[in-house]
């Protein structure tokens, strides 16, 4: 029989004491055992047991069945956080892959831990803290996760990879999750972050980056041509605005001529590559 203790007591959290709960497994000195598990992650399986997940917060693990490898995480909502791993949405590459490659029917869904506050808001440090203590448990190579130290989102900056990644994507407007929304006022005071308080105050792009960033904002990946009646190309530019300076135009005119399919000066048309 596995052997479980539920201990309870007083936590500190911003200097402030609050009552806490904990429904967990082990304690250092006792292997760690799951307290509950889903043998079948299929979507009626899973609903059948939501009770048990949604709108509990906790530390999870998604375990391979053939190698036994896992992946520990933790969550404010286990029923929300496992069917975005099951999507493939803000999922672990490592976890993703060994699913693609042994299927979803060869993993098992854990909860090692349940945790709440009486009374207060889980604070997201303390779950981050609580996953690396759970990690820390395994060896490294026994598990999906990239570091023994778990993440949180909170201050976490992108790098410029993959900034343009997601510029690429958003290209299409109905991949943007803002798509067809309006922040309220006090989302937009809250998303502010002016002067020191921004990310990128006293940084610049480099020419490289700024380069490519323009590149793929652009109307026209391919870039534009100038072409003649006869729709023979002329000359090629990587966007409007080198079109214009070559032809010492403002770029609001090429956009007019472009856009309009107008003919330039009787005998020249502005299109873009294809």
């Amino acid at each position: 029989m596995n052997k479980y203790y539920y201990p309870k007591g007083l936590f500190t959290l911003n200097h402030k004491k609050v009552q806490n709960v904990r429904h967990y497994s082990s304690s250092s000195d006792i292997k760690i055992v799951p307290i509950f598990t889903l043998e079948k992650l299929t979507k009626d399986h899973i609903t059948l047991h939501k009770d048990k997940l949604k709108s509990k917060a906790g530390i999870y693990s998604l375990i391979n069945t053939i190698d036994g490898k896992q992946y520990i995480g933790s969550a404010k909502d286990l029923y929300l956080r496992l069917n975005e791993h099951i999507k493939g949405k803000k999922s672990n590459v490592r976890l993703q892959r060994a699913i693609e490659k042994h299927g979803i029917d060869n993993f098992q869904y854990c909860v090692y831990e349940y945790f709440t506050f009486d009374n207060f808001v889980i604070n997201d440090y303390t779950l981050v803290d609580l996953e690396t203590s759970y990690i820390g448990k395994f060896d490294l190579k026994e598990l999906y996760n990239f570091k023994s130290i778990a993440n949180s989102s909170i201050g976490y900056k992108h790098t410029e990879e993959a900034i343009l990644k997601m510029i690429e994507r958003f290209k299409d407007k109905n991949n943007h999750p803002m798509f067809g929304k309006t922040h309220t006022k006090q989302a937009l005071k809250a998303i502010s972050k002016p002067g020191e308080l921004n990310p990128m105050f006293g940084k610049t792009h480099s020419e490289k980056t700024k380069s490519i960033i323009s590149d793929r904002m652009s109307k026209y990946p391919l870039g534009v041509g100038i072409y003649d009646l006869h729709d023979n190309l002329i000359n090629k530019f990587k966007n409007n605005s080198e079109l214009a300076k070559h032809l010492g135009i403002s770029r609001v005119t090429v956009g007019k001529y472009l856009n309009g399919k107008l003919v330039y000066q009787e005998k020249f048309i502005f299109k873009p590559i294809s």
